[in-house]
């Protein structure tokens, strides 16, 4: 019998201590082949989680000016005195709370009211909204903001120059390089994650408490407010954990709309830390940066846990069958369904329009029907014409693939000695898999440097090479594969197992024949979901890559929009986000055939 249990923890009873690992006799000593093996995962996990972190805490006291220098005989308190001596480290800090806590606001508020009008209400076209939102996740968070960079910039603003001229405005009413415009966009993105996460909640709360509160005379907003939401809110309190911790972790949206405008959040700042044109990059204080940066991350992962763990009292599905209720929105079903139009079109519509628009214009120019006979193909052109793309393309192609099939692997093993063994240590392995979650990307980045750099000096030639981002890539997908494969493991009945043991197979005759069939789905879910994040993801890439010949995809866009080159950048972007829309639609059809 196996069942879980709370976040990063599960329980399993396999049938015997060896559970298929191989265990071979030499004489009077039994000597266990798959615990020393088990053991080593365990050993190799903690060595790629904990010595990251050492080296982010001992470089944030380290005076050495290059990672590569680093001595236990040259620490201080230098780097944290003048990171908390300057008043620009408290304003970041509150542009982060502002910036996170605002984008998880709005972000939940629009998610809960799609759910609700998809789930509980009579809203029309539903099936195809449901379908529809989840594909938004293909729009990655730095291509969403160039976009809304062209709508609502105050210079070059296509919204604005319409509402200009229309209205007769010497100024442009929106600013879209502001910390109001980076919570805008980044609300949006953190919608249909938080949409995915609210729907089965609304599906599982039985309704017999809601006619239990009507039939006692209570009117819709009583029962909204002391019935509904109350039993919602540990899973509301969760989700927004999460999406404030994934708010934390962004760097591609702050950077595009905060960093022209001088506005910073800790991964802004870290990141501007090192790459400076007006002073040589400080990594002792990038280090007590993201020091800082990680405790919050940790401390809301750590509340995000206790949530989940008091989940249980707020259960409303028994064994009493039930059919959620759908509530008639009257005159308000229309106007209803625009809202979820107008969501859909400013989270993935009018962006894909607006960067194919200036994907076919010989420079950037405000649509009209002038700018209709301007059109070209020249920006494709140059794009299959140009040398380096070939090399960029091969190695996207090459960190998506080896990222994706390493941490299917990795995942793998981990949930298969976490869901079935009995091993000492599966437990703390399973926690250790969930770590990276809580460590925020540049910052994982930045302390994988100190360690390449560190290597460099010893022979291994890993830094600045795109599979120095490979490995930091693994290290944190690795929290989420674990999570999907216990989940699907969970699901194989271990009777299945053991019935091959007793016809003799072997462990990887049984691995091969039974589990890699049965898992098979979870393990494509997992790679594709790893590929759509590995090919969008900007900020680890930027600061461990060096030279034309190990920049990637997401790399190049940031470079040519840095080069004002927003035409080449909307070719790319067009040609990107059709490709990870198929994905995401192949990862939708997955799920749908596994459920």
């Amino acid at each position: 019998m196996t069942t879980p249990t709370s976040i990063g923890e599960t329980r399993s009873s396999p049938p015997g201590p060896e559970n298929g690992w191989p265990r071979f006799g030499f004489s009077r000593l039994s000597f266990d082949t798959g615990e020393i093996a088990r053991t080593g995962i365990l050993l190799i996990v903690l060595a790629c989680v904990i010595t990251p972190l050492a080296f982010l805490i001992l470089g944030s006291f380290s005076n050495a000016r290059l990672p590569g220098e680093f001595s236990f005989a040259n620490l201080s308190l230098k780097n944290h005195i003048s990171v908390w001596s300057s008043p620009i480290s408290y304003n970041v800090f509150l542009n982060t709370l502002i910036y996170a806590l605002g984008s998880t606001f709005f972000g939940l508020v629009f998610a809960i009211t799609l759910a609700w009008l998809i789930e509980r209400c009579d809203l029309p076209g539903k099936i195809w909204i449901y379908a529809a939102i989840p594909i938004t996740l293909a729009m990655p968070g730095m291509l969403q903001a160039m976009a809304w960079v062209v709508l609502l910039s105050p210079k070059i603003g296509f919204f604005n120059k319409l509402l200009m001229q229309t209205f007769g405005l010497e100024s442009a009413p929106f600013n879209i390089y502001s910390l109001s415009g980076m919570i805008f966009v980044e609300s949006i993105r953190l919608v249909p994650t938080a949409f995915l996460m609210l729907v089965p909640l609304l599906k599982g709360m039985d309704p017999s408490f809601e006619e239990a509160a009507a039939m006692s005379g209570a009117s819709a907003r009583q029962r909204l407010f002391k019935v509904s939401l109350p039993l919602l809110l540990p899973g509301l309190l969760a989700i927004a954990i999460f999406q404030f911790i994934t708010a934390l972790e962004i760097f591609e949206i702050p950077g595009i709309l905060g960093l022209p405008s001088g506005i910073f959040v800790f991964s802004t700042r870290i990141y501007s830390t090192l790459h400076s044109s007006s002073f040589l990059p400080n990594y002792g204080e990038a280090n007590a940066l993201s020091l800082v940066y990680l405790i919050i991350a940790l401390a809301s992962t750590l509340i995000y846990a206790r949530v989940l763990t008091q989940a249980g009292r707020y259960s409303t599905i028994s064994g009493k069958g039930f059919r959620p209720r759908m509530q008639a929105l009257g005159r308000w079903r229309w106007p209803a369904f625009m809202l979820v139009m107008f969501y859909l079109l400013i989270a993935v519509i009018l962006p894909v329009l607006v960067l194919a628009f200036i994907s076919f214009m010989p420079f950037l120019q405000t649509p009209s029907f002038a700018s209709l006979s301007r059109l070209t193909l020249d920006n494709y052109r140059t794009l299959f014409e140009t040398d380096a793309m070939g090399q960029v393309l091969m190695n996207t192609l090459w960190l998506v693939v080896v990222t994706s099939t390493a941490t299917v692997l990795v995942s793998f093993i981990i949930a298969l000695i976490v869901v079935r063994s009995r091993f000492w240590g599966r437990r703390l392995l399973d926690q250790l898999a969930f770590l990276p979650h809580s460590i925020p990307g540049i910052v994982m980045g930045l302390a994988m440097l100190w360690i390449f750099l560190k290597l460099d000096k010893m022979g291994v030639g890993l830094f600045g090479t795109i599979w120095s981002v490979c490995i930091v890539f693994t290290i944190g997908f690795m929290s989420y594969g674990t999570r999907a494969m216990n989940a699907a493991l969970l699901q194989v009945h271990q009777e299945l197992e053991e019935a091959g043991l007793m016809s003799g197979a072997n462990f990887f005759t049984i691995l091969r024949r039974i589990l890699l069939p049965l898992l098979l789905p979870a393990c494509v879910g997992v790679w594709i979901w790893t590929a759509l994040h590995a090919a969008r993801m900007a900020s680890q890439p930027l600061l461990l890559t060096e030279g034309h010949s190990n920049e990637v995809l997401a790399v190049m866009v940031w470079n040519l929009w840095g080069e004002g080159q927003s035409v080449v950048v909307g070719a790319i972007g067009t040609l990107m986000v059709l490709f990870l829309m198929g994905l995401t639609l192949v990862m939708r059809w997955l799920s749908s055939a596994r459920a």
